[in-house]
C-alpha cells in the first residue's frame, strides 16, 4: 500500500508542475493537451512502477519436513523448503526457481566432486515437479523444496567413490531429476557433508529475476544440517 501512495503523490505531483510550466510557458491548447492524454499516461505508469510483482525470499521461516514419499513406495524423505513471498500489486506468473552452487564443502584442502556446478532447477512444493508456479499478489506465496533428505540411503549405506574420505550421501538438491528417480543415481545433485555457499533464483515470467545466497551446513545427522 505505501508503493500505491507513493505513486499517486508522484503522479500528483508531477501534473502540477506540468501544468504550471504549460500554464506560464505554452498556450492554453497544450495544456488541455496534457490533461486529455494524463489518464493514458498514468495507467503507464502505474502497469510499469506499481502493478508488478515484488519477490522476496522469507529466510525467517524455512523449514525442515520428513514425509513418507509414497511413490517411493513409502520411504520418508526429509525436505529443507524455502518460502518465497510476493508482496507486489500483480501476481508472479509462471515462475521457475534455480539453485546454483558458488562454493564446495572442503576436507583437507580439498573439494568435495560434488554437487557438479551447473544451474539446476528446483521443484515447488507440494506440485508437479515439473510445473511453474503462480505466486499470489499481496502476501501471496509458495515453497521451494530446497533440498532433500533420503533416508534409505543411511539404511542400505550406499557409497560412492571417495566415500572413505566424504561419506555416502543423503542430501540432494531438489530438482526434478531426483524426483523422478532414486535419488541414489543423481550424484551431480548430490551434497557431501560440509559447508557451501549456494545461491537461489527465482524467475517469474513477468518481471526480473529474484536471487539470494544462502549458507548450506551438510552434517552426518539431518538434524544439524542447516539452510541460512
Amino acid at each position: 500500500m505505501k508503493r500505491l501512495w507513493q505513486f499517486f503523490g508522484i503522479v500528483i505531483g508531477l501534473a502540477i508542475v506540468v501544468i504550471v510550466v504549460l500554464y506560464y510557458f505554452t498556450q492554453p491548447i497544450f495544456i488541455a493537451a496534457f490533461l486529455g492524454a494524463w489518464p493514458a499516461l498514468s495507467i503507464a505508469l502505474y502497469d510499469r512502477f506499481v502493478n508488478v510483482a515484488l519477490l522476496s525470499f522469507d529466510k525467517n521461516h524455512i523449514s525442515k519436513d520428513s514425509l513418507q514419499v509414497i511413490d517411493k513406495g513409502g520411504v520418508t524423505w526429509g525436505f529443507i523448503r524455502l518460502p518465497i513471498k510476493n508482496s507486489g500489486f500483480a501476481p508472479a506468473r509462471n515462475c521457475t526457481a534455480e539453485l546454483k552452487v558458488s562454493r564446495r564443502g572442503q576436507q583437507n584442502g580439498q573439494d568435495c566432486p560434488v554437487p557438479s556446478f551447473e544451474t539446476k532447477r528446483l521443484a515447488w512444493s507440494a506440485s508437479n515437479h515439473e510445473e511453474s508456479r503462480t505466486i499470489p499478489p499481496r502476501r501471496g506465496s509458495a515453497i521451494i523444496d530446497v533440498l532433500i533428505d533420503d533416508t534409505s540411503i543411511r539404511q542400505t549405506a550406499s557409497l560412492w567413490y571417495g566415500s572413505a574420505e566424504w561419506g555416502p550421501l543423503t542430501i540432494w538438491a531438489g530438482t526434478p531429476e531426483v524426483f523422478a528417480m532414486s535419488p541414489g543415481k543423481r550424484a551431480q545433485d548430490a551434497f557431501c557433508q560440509g559447508d557451501y555457499e549456494i545461491e537461489v533464483t527465482v524467475f517469474p515470467e513477468n518481471g526480473a529475476p529474484k536471487s539470494d545466497t544462502f549458507k548450506l551446513h551438510v552434517a552426518s545427522d539431518w538434524n544439524m544440517t542447516s539452510l541460512a
